[in-house]
């Protein structure tokens, strides 16, 4: 990035906004879909009321635990385990597995019940 100035800087960063935010409106429409197949059709009005009360929730939180997460990582620059920005990707690493991990849960509740 550093090397980029002017028109081509302004058109990365353009592509990079971009790809974002499709990122992000193609991620919440799986989720959407996700969870209205792993619900029965008398929860989903309330499952997708939790859903959205918890996404506002974290949307709030998120931010300041960041900044912990990141002064943390900051104080721990010489630590001999995961020092400093490492804790950073670390913890980036595993949250995003368990995310991945909790999205396909719905999937397995199904593939153990039979409905004979």
């Amino acid at each position: 990035m550093p090397a980029l100035s002017g028109s081509i800087l302004q058109l990365a960063l353009n592509c990079a906004s971009f790809l974002k935010n499709s990122f992000s409106v193609t991620t919440m429409t799986v989720f959407n879909i996700l969870m209205n197949d792993a619900v029965s059709q008398d929860l989903r009005a309330s499952a997708n009321g939790l859903s959205v009360t918890l996404m506002s929730i974290f949307k709030t939180i998120a931010p300041a635990v960041a900044g912990v997460i990141f002064s943390w990582a900051q104080r721990r620059q010489t630590a001999p385990f995961l020092p400093g920005d490492h804790l950073v990707f670390f913890m980036l690493n595993v949250f995003t597995v368990i995310g991945l991990m909790l999205t396909f849960r719905p999937f397995y509740a199904r593939n153990g019940t039979s409905n004979h």
